[in-house]
Parts: structure tokens; C-alpha cells; sequence
């Protein structure tokens, strides 16, 4: 998962290395008394590499809350749903180096579909090969932002109630895959329950210092942001069913660094004050057709 196009080793290179890094925040959390989530198979995903890669990031605790915090919302909404729908498949879009099937307790006879890059799938399988998952996992290798991918993708889950996942990968699509997968995954497949994390404009510029322009160049110039996500799946049918704030909640999860967190945000971004909540960015679920 590497490209030669004359970054150092602990640059975001690719948009898999921001699985990397995602997966070095994790194993960061899971190190500390007061880390936000545990997950033991993080530092083997992330590598050298991956480790390098976050510790290059100058806002690296504002980095380590924002994936702690979104791995957790996502967590616990997820199981919640799953204890109250009768869910057959998660779909998870662009899942990158997640190890939810490894270390939530899910049901065993829950189908797990796990999709990214090839490299990417070829990579976790190899790093995971001694660990079984909890339910039953199928990984698949595709191109999300090619439209007859993704339909075969969608057409695979089938028809029972199904519940998708995007975590961290919708401002990696540009505009018009984004809503052709608001629209097209319900009509495709039985998907009624989308998780999916947001982050408004507001954030994006608060966090766009130092490596974080690296990231951003990733990105297509169309990609969509915070209430324009929203709104693109309400639009398509989507009802917002469950909200968590990154700002209300974290301060729930963990008032003490919610606090230093505070204190960072302004001293990197010159501010006098920390920004007032927007009550955009957080993790969403949304259900369709009578799904909620």
C-alpha cells in the first residue's frame, strides 16, 4: 500500500494510508488508562509505518479523540441496533483496516461483507490470518467509485433487512457517487439502516493544519460536507433515527480531555475561545422504507 511519488515513509501518501493512521489512533487508545476504546489488533493493522504516519500529525491527541470517539459512537449504535432490528448483513463501505467482527461481540450468525481496494483487503487478510471473527465475514475487493462496482456490491448483500456502514469514507466520494449511493443501495439490495459519521465545514477548517492538508488533497473538489451529507439522504428517503455529537458526547465520554482538547483547538487555530458546537458533526443513524 504504498506509492513512490517522492512523500517520506511517514506521509499520507494514498487514501489507504489514512487506514493506517486511523488504525494507529486506535492502538494509541487502546495503550492508554483513559483511551476511548480497546482494540488489540490495531497496532499489528497500522505498522511501522501507520505509527509513524500519526505521530507526523501535529494535533495528534485532537486526531487520537476524533477516531476514539468516532470507533465508539459507531460502536455502541451498532449493537444497539443490532439488539433491536432483526438484521441479517452489515455492509461495510470503504472499511479499511476495521476490526469490528474481531473485537465487538456480534452474533454469530450475522454476515459481516467487508469492502475495499484489493491491496487493502490483501493486506488485512495477512496481518489477521491467525485471528477468527466473531461472526460470518465475507471481505470483497472493489472500487467504490466506480457505479457498476458498487452495484454488484449493493445486489450482493440481497434482499433480507441489511444495515451499511460508512465510516470516514464519504468525503473521499465525489458528489455524484455519493448520492447514486444514497439512492441506489435501498433499491438494490434489502439495506434500510445506514451508520454513517459526519463533519461540517466549520470542523474541516478548525483541523486543516500541518499533515492534515495531506488528506485533504485526497479528496475530490466536489466531495460533500457536514448538512449537504444530510441532506443528500434525506432527499433519497433517509430518516435521521439516532444523532451523537462529537462535541456533546465526547464531553460525556471523557470531560478531562475534552477539556485539554479544548485547549489545543485554540492554541492551533489562534482562536480566543473554543468554537461553539455546530450540532452537525457526530455519527448518524438513518433508516428507509419503514426500517425504524
Amino acid at each position: 500500500m504504498k506509492l513512490n511519488n517522492g512523500k517520506s515513509e511517514d506521509q499520507i501518501q494514498h487514501v489507504s494510508d489514512t487506514a493506517l493512521m486511523v488504525a494507529a489512533c486506535r492502538a494509541m487508545e487502546t495503550a492508554e488508562p483513559d483511551g476511548l476504546i480497546r482494540d488489540t489488533f490495531a497496532e499489528r493493522l497500522a505498522g511501522e509505518r501507520g505509527m509513524a504516519i500519526a505521530r507526523g500529525m501535529p494535533i495528534l491527541e485532537w486526531m487520537r479523540f476524533g477516531v476514539g470517539i468516532r470507533a465508539k459512537f459507531i460502536d455502541d449504535i451498532l449493537m444497539d441496533t443490532l439488539r433491536e432490528r432483526q438484521i441479517k448483513t452489515v455492509l461495510n463501505l470503504g472499511s479499511g483496516l476495521d476490526t469490528r467482527p474481531w473485537r465487538l461481540e456480534l452474533p454469530r450468525t450475522l454476515r459481516w461483507v467487508e469492502v475495499d481496494f484489493p491491496a487493502m483487503m490483501e493486506y488485512k487478510r495477512e496481518k489477521l490470518a491467525d485471528a477468527r471473527p466473531n461472526c460470518r465475514l465475507e471481505q470483497v475487493a472493489a472500487d467504490l467509485s466506480d457505479a457498476r462496482q458498487r452495484q454488484k456490491v449493493f445486489e450482493r448483500v440481497g434482499a433480507k433487512e441489511a444495515l451499511m456502514i460508512t465510516e470516514g469514507l464519504l468525503m473521499y466520494l465525489p458528489r455524484a457517487g455519493l448520492l447514486e449511493l444514497a439512492a441506489g443501495a435501498p433499491h438494490a439490495s434489502g439495506l434500510r439502516h445506514w451508520l454513517l459519521d459526519v463533519v461540517s465545514e466549520e470542523m474541516l477548517r478548525m483541523s486543516a493544519v500541518g499533515n492534515q492538508s495531506a488528506v485533504d488533497d485526497l479528496r475530490p473538489k466536489d466531495h460533500m460536507v457536514g448538512q449537504a451529507i444530510l441532506d443528500a439522504a434525506t432527499e433519497n428517503g433517509w430518516a435521521i433515527t439516532k444523532k451523537r455529537t462529537y462535541a456533546e458526547g465526547g464531553a460525556v465520554a471523557s470531560p478531562a480531555r475534552s477539556r485539554k482538547l479544548g485547549k489545543l483547538i485554540m492554541k492551533y487555530t489562534g482562536l480566543s475561545s473554543v468554537p461553539k458546537d455546530d450540532g452537525v458533526t457526530g455519527i448518524y443513524l438513518l433508516t428507509r422504507d419503514g426500517g425504524g
